[in-house]
């Protein structure tokens, strides 16, 4: 009884002492051995993970300094075996040895720091013209930040892997964010991490692969639904006549939504019969573009300018008289909601009243380089042949018969 007794006492010893190396050796770097248990120079673990010592010299201060290396494969991810490591390891060498090793500083920020510094520096650019960013697009990299932190903001800018990022991406989609939603995060976390690399933070950026988007095809909208929805709209209390003429104008010019709330009266040429977008400079490909009055056009804005208001020089000014003077509206986004549902058009966006405009041209025989130019594309109708491609099928068999020999 006290053999067994003094032996269990043995093994309970044994484990205790196991157990607190185990504690102990944790987050420490071990020495690595081959199979003949001999000594392999430069090469430690710690944690499961293999580390690679090298010595660097500063190439502008010429001192020298020893770095341990997590050793990665091609796709960013840590080695797992001996062999895996001794070769990532003489690779290294062999880039030290022909001045084409780089190395990231050993420490680096995390995505929610380093994001914060990248978000400032967009809005500190923004006041400038130029190159800098416009103001809704920095609001929208600052909620894809938000979602990228949600499972790599902790992870530090170097650690950040092609493998992390696609997991990341599969719990997005398993969230229920579309492929085109996780495409912009990655737009998002590419710029940043660019930005790292121009401020020597990290030296590499990881192959990020873009999802397929399905696109659905928009459907043309008729002119009864149009008129219908901006009918609807009228009735909406304080800006009912004010969105009732904005839906209207954009399906008669092919404008988008935020470059026509910020016309002015002055970019309205009844003389030349041309109405001008982008004449601020915030267009969306940031030059300006004409288009020319059709009739409808033309009587609208004749209709528009009989209930301009005397005190401000915006088509759709601000229904905050008080605080913008001369300011115009930021959205109308919840009467045009309420409008499409009372008028039975559900599916209807500001954006299908640039798809009717497009239609209604194509469909009337207005050659696509012009209609190219009147929405303010830089192909040359390239886009168009692919999004209307249904439309231009009966137009080219119609100017086939034109061809005389």
């Amino acid at each position: 009884m006290k053999a067994d007794e003094t032996q269990c006492n043995q093994i309970a010893h044994t484990n205790v002492k196991l157990l607190n190396a185990s504690k102990h050796g944790r987050g420490k770097y071990q020495k690595v051995f081959d199979a003949r248990k001999h000594r392999l120079r430069g090469l430690w673990e710690r944690n499961g993970t293999f580390y690679g010592q090298l010595t660097i010299t500063n190439p502008g201060t010429g001192a020298k300094a020893v770095r341990r290396v997590r050793l990665e494969d091609k796709g960013g991810h840590p080695v797992t075996t001996t062999p895996q490591a001794v070769a990532v390891l003489n690779k290294l060498k062999g880039q030290r040895e022909d001045d084409t090793l780089k190395i990231t500083p050993k420490h680096t920020p995390t995505l929610s720091e380093y994001g914060k510094t990248y978000i400032a520096r967009l809005e500190q650019l923004s006041s400038n013209a130029g190159n800098a960013k416009r103001p809704g697009t920095i609001r929208l990299e600052k909620t894809l930040l938000r979602s990228l932190e949600t499972n790599l903001g902790e992870r530090r800018l170097r650690e950040i892997t092609t493998g992390m990022f696609r997991d990341h991406v599969a719990a997005r989609i398993k969230d229920g964010v579309s492929a085109r939603y996780a495409n912009l995060e990655r737009n998002t976390l590419r710029n940043i991490l660019k930005s790292a690399i121009e401020d020597k933070i990290i030296t590499t950026l990881p192959a990020f692969k873009r999802l397929k988007e399905i696109k659905t095809s928009r459907r043309c909208l008729t002119t009864a639904e149009i008129e219908s929805v901006a009918s609807a709209a009228k009735s909406a209390p304080i800006t009912g006549q004010m969105v009732c003429d904005f839906i209207l104008l954009m399906a008669f010019s092919g404008g988008r939504w935020a470059e026509t709330l910020r016309l002015r009266w002055q970019d309205v040429d009844f003389k030349e019969k041309q109405l001008h977008f982008g004449m601020d400079g915030l267009s969306k490909n940031g030059e300006r573009r004409a288009v020319d009055f059709n009739s409808r056009l033309e009587k609208h804005l004749g209709e528009m300018l009989k209930r301009r208001v005397p005190d401000n020089e915006f088509l759709f000014p601000s229904p905050k008289r008080n605080d913008h003077k001369n300011f115009h509206a930021v959205t109308f986004n919840m009467t045009i909601r309420t409008a499409r549902v009372t008028a039975g058009v559900k599916d209807f966006t500001c954006h299908l009243c640039r798809h009717y405009f497009a239609s209604m041209a194509l469909m009337s025989k207005v050659d696509i380089h012009t209609v190219a130019s009147w929405l303010g594309h830089k192909d040359n109708g390239v886009l168009l042949a692919k999004t209307y491609s249904h439309l231009l099928n009966e137009h080219k068999r119609e100017q086939a018969q034109r061809v005389n020999f």
